[in-house]
């Protein structure tokens, strides 16, 4: 990899991105000429928040987004839901002046700009919703275009929207409107947000949006931009070294080309017996939960019971990787828009971000394919999906230590990976997956009753987590917000299978 080049153009490449008038930085100044000059008049937020969905797949703010309805799981509809991404303050005030200053801004006047970028973000947390009330019942709020902007008029709503789509890739999405259905995931928080709005200076809403978009972009520029990076790092996570540049090249496109690293993953470490190993270590896990749900539960009414008993059998394990990516002809077409350059980094960086930008948009006015799943294969975790109903173990999982194959005693397997197969599994049944029936609609297909005494046998896990402390922070373990994940971690699972 050519890293002199990348030290040659320094800020260059970023620099290039802040020149559209969407996205010119009002921190800079006059410093950089009238190219970057930001002008009050003419700032658009609507302008600037869609043109960092479309360029950098980035949500400021709004997050917009497609995926299944939740009451209607068979179909795709649009969602918005808050975006907020809270640092260490004093660390972020450093690293935003610090940024500012090193792409050509004034000090002095970058950390006046910088304070009140940081107080402005310090209002925006305290509107959020508290996590103890982001249920999925309180998240689901279905509205059309035409009653959110009635309930929120200080944006254009559908101007939004259709600024966000690629209509050139997506035509069939021009005659989008105002009737158009939109899941809003918040809506105390939209309307909260442009009060706040409202009230602040525009330069300091801009100078906010805009930072965001080039934190992100931090890290695709030369060492010296890394090293004030890695600066922050040691503060917010405890990183002491620079990721070597070609480790994160692997990471970005692994992460980006999802299909195209994936298949070619899947033709040089997986090997087809794993899938049918893991998939007979799945069902007897089920068969084990099953048993234990039918003969070990003395809480669950009868109805309820049958009615689990139902969702159990009908999760639907997907092992391995999609099998379209097996489809040259697929991969291709997937891929067509993108040309990539040995000698522009930053670009080829970005050209991926436009793609990804659209990839969720194109899902719109189609059917869910149920039985489909998109997981990137070289991913080492496992997911349960309640929109689908499906547990989900990619390629990248199924390697030692989780899985270890026929040559092995299949305890190892049942030790390892059957814990994750039974916590994934688990959580269709936790506190927020119970809310979901077997075919992946929000629906309270359990009784008042075992509601109740599902929440009486929790309350032990909460007040027992609730009490361990870290000294060091003065603070206790916050058990609610992981009150889902110690509930599916459902270790008597694999113990009750393989013994």
């Amino acid at each position: 990899m050519n890293e002199t080049a990348l030290e040659v153009e320094d800020a260059k490449p970023l620099l290039k991105a802040l020149k559209p008038r969407e996205m010119r930085w009002p921190v800079l100044g006059d410093k950089l000429g009238t190219s970057w000059q930001w002008e009050e008049q003419r700032f658009s937020l609507l302008e600037t928040l869609a043109y960092i969905r479309t360029h950098h797949s980035k949500s400021v703010l709004v997050r917009l987004y497609v995926s299944p309805d939740d009451k209607n799981s068979s179909h795709y509809i649009i969602k918005v839901s808050p975006k907020l991404q809270m640092q260490y303050r004093e660390a972020l005030l450093k690293l935003m002046v610090d940024v500012a200053v090193m792409l050509g801004a004034d000090e002095q006047s970058a950390h006046a700009h910088m304070m009140d970028v940081l107080t402005f973000e310090m209002k925006l947390a305290e509107i959020m919703i508290p996590f103890e009330n982001r249920t999925s019942e309180n998240m689901y709020n279905k509205y059309s275009l035409s009653r959110l902007q009635r309930s929120v008029p200080e944006f254009n709503w559908l101007g939004f929207v259709k600024a966000t789509i690629d209509t050139k890739l997506y035509p069939e999405l021009k005659s989008l409107s105002a009737s158009e259905h939109v899941i809003v995931r918040a809506p105390q928080y939209f309307k909260e947000l442009f009060k706040l709005l409202n009230s602040t200076e525009k330069r300091t809403v801009a100078n906010y949006v805009v930072w965001r978009a080039v934190f992100s972009r931090i890290s695709s520029l030369s060492r010296r931009f890394l090293y004030r990076y890695l600066d922050f790092s040691r503060v917010t996570t405890g990183t002491t070294s620079l990721t070597p540049r070609w480790d994160k090249c692997v990471n970005y496109v692994e992460n980006t080309l999802i299909y195209v690293s994936g298949r070619m993953f899947v033709d040089r470490h997986f090997q087809e017996d794993k899938k049918l190993m893991m998939e007979e270590l799945i069902e007897g896990i089920r068969w084990a939960f099953v048993d234990m749900l039918q003969k070990e539960n003395d809480w669950m009414d009868e109805e309820t019971e049958r009615k689990a008993t139902e969702k159990a059998h009908a999760v639907l394990a997907k092992v391995g990787y999609p099998e379209f990516i097996l489809n040259d002809s697929y991969i291709n077409e997937d891929i067509k828009r993108l040309s990539f350059s040995e000698g522009n980094y930053f670009g080829n960086m970005m050209q991926t971000l436009r793609f990804i930008s659209q990839t969720d948009i194109g899902w719109l006015r189609k059917t869910v394919p149920r039985t489909e799943w998109f997981t990137n294969p070289t991913t080492v975790n496992a997911f349960y999906s309640s929109s689908t109903n499906q547990i989900r173990f990619p390629a990248g999982e199924l390697q030692k230590p989780f899985f270890w194959g026929f040559s092995y005693p299949r305890s190892l397997s049942y030790g390892a990976i059957g814990v994750i197969v039974g916590h994934e599994l688990t959580h269709g049944f936790d506190n927020n997956g119970r809310k979901y029936d077997k075919d992946g609609n929000l629906d309270q297909w359990w009784s008042n009753a075992s509601i109740s005494r599902f929440n009486e046998k929790t309350q032990c896990m909460v007040e027992q987590y609730s009490g361990y402390r870290w000294e060091e922070a003065g603070m206790n373990v916050r058990q609610f917000q992981h009150s889902a994940r110690g509930a599916a971690d459902g270790l008597c699972l694999y113990f009750s299978q393989f013994s």
